[in-house]
């Protein structure tokens, strides 16, 4: 069987180039006969033959992926009639009944000579809703579809989306707690008999098979071949994790970086605007990072991975445990007029409460997913307009804690102290 995870977009623009190529044309070569003092010459040219489509695709079918959420695997053997294929195309909506148009391409798998059977993994931006897939054989004369193929892919449990993500750059715990909100008793290590679960980071207890002993499992189930280098996907049983240390001890001297969607994108006031700050800081010592690479995606469905290298980090990424997030409307003088929200982290928990997030792209932030098309605010006030997002550490943590990082500047946004920065954006109607 050959298996095929996922497919690059270019590959398959230079497939769908190579398929249109292949026409067949044989030329009989120009026939001279001697003899008897004369001779005589024909040439026969052969008219070219037509090759026909092939036939539809056999035993399609679409089933979930094993020990995975939001994920489908698709089958399918070659055709029985027709012509030999070059490539199989695949297309996927959310609509039944117009799966198979051009829009919904989702991507184009070259045929292996003497394969029986074809699988694929698909998990890019999928959604616990009915699915409709379509796998066409193609050649230079044409393609032929299957019928669509209806699944519905079953979301996580729990609220999580999948897997989660693995940390690639190191992070440093400025008050001994972890983004899950407990005590850190040990240290950094790859050997899992070491790994401190207190950190909240990947692994989690029970997701990893038991004969793993150490640090990365790169699961070979979850290998995507980009420039010809096999790299491991995020979200997926592959589990990495990046240097860490507790910083209790020594006083976090930070950078505070916002999201660039905040000042990048055209903010409406039906909008659902995400919110990140991240704090980082220089390293006297280098620690270990994992190399990644953006596979396939853009937004909310990027998937990057890693091709299981790491790197002498030389800054990280800092976790306070009393960050505090403000978000507030202004009038035309620069007055506070109405607070949305005011929170401390672990106030809360899930939609509509700030967190502490592994990316996609395995750095750490603080993210606030603000739905301001579902806020309501008070007669009087205006949604568009300019909003002041404000980011400070309390004097405490909620466990306790006193402050241990000191804010020394902002690469956007405004520094208004070593404990607060803040950005003020605007809003249209």
């Amino acid at each position: 069987m050959n298996t095929i995870n996922v497919v690059r977009r270019d590959f398959v623009r230079w497939v769908s180039r190579m398929a249109g190529m292949a026409g067949i044309a044989l030329v009989a070569s120009g026939l001279t006969a001697c003899g008897g003092g004369s001779s005589s010459s024909t040439t026969s040219t052969a008219v070219p033959t037509t090759l026909a489509a092939p036939g539809v695709p056999t035993s399609f079918t679409v089933v979930g992926t094993q020990g995975q959420t939001l994920s489908a695997t698709l089958t399918w053997a070659p055709p029985t009639s027709g012509a030999a294929p070059t490539s199989y195309e695949i297309y996927r909506s959310t609509t039944a009944g117009g799966a198979y148009s051009a829009d919904n391409h989702l991507v184009s798998i070259p045929v292996v000579a003497g394969e029986t059977s074809y699988s694929f993994v698909d998990n890019a931006g999928l959604s616990a809703v009915d699915t409709y897939w379509v796998i066409s054989a193609k050649n230079s004369s044409g393609e032929t579809p299957t019928a669509e193929v209806s699944y519905k892919p079953v979301g996580p449990s729990g609220g999580d989306t999948s897997f989660g993500n693995n940390s690639s750059v190191p992070i440093i715990f400025a008050d001994g707690y972890g983004i899950s909100g407990l005590q850190i008793t040990g240290a950094w290590s790859a050997d899992l008999t070491s790994v401190d679960y207190n950190t909240g980071l990947r692994p989690l207890t029970g997701l990893l098979p038991t004969t793993v002993t150490t640090l990365p499992y790169l699961d070979s189930a979850d290998v995507y071949v980009l420039d010809g280098v096999s790299y491991y996907k995020q979200g997926t049983a592959s589990t990495w994790q990046a240097q860490w240390a507790n910083g209790a001890g020594t006083q976090q001297h930070v950078v505070a970086t916002w999201g660039d969607n905040l000042s990048s994108q055209n903010l409406t006031s039906t909008s659902t605007i995400r919110v990140e700050v991240a704090l980082s800081e220089t390293l006297a010592t280098p620690m270990t990072g994992y190399t990644m690479k953006s596979l396939y995606g853009t937004n909310i469905d990027e998937v990057q991975g890693t091709d299981g290298t790491t790197y002498d980090a030389t800054s990280a990424f800092v976790f306070a445990s009393n960050a505090h997030l403000t978000i507030q409307k202004l009038d035309a003088s620069g007055n506070v007029v109405y607070t949305a929200y005011d929170q401390t982290l672990w106030q809360g928990d899930g939609p509509g409460f700030i967190a502490g997030e592994v990316t996609v792209s395995g750095s750490f932030t603080y993210g606030f997913v603000w739905q301001m098309k579902n806020m309501t605010v008070p007669a009087g006030v205006t949604k568009d307009g300019t909003w002041r997002i404000t980011f400070s550490l309390d004097n405490t943590s909620p466990v306790g804690t006193s402050n241990n990082t000191v804010i020394d500047s902002a690469t956007n946004g405004v520094l208004d102290s070593d404990r607060q920065v803040h950005i003020d954006i605007n809003v249209a109607a």
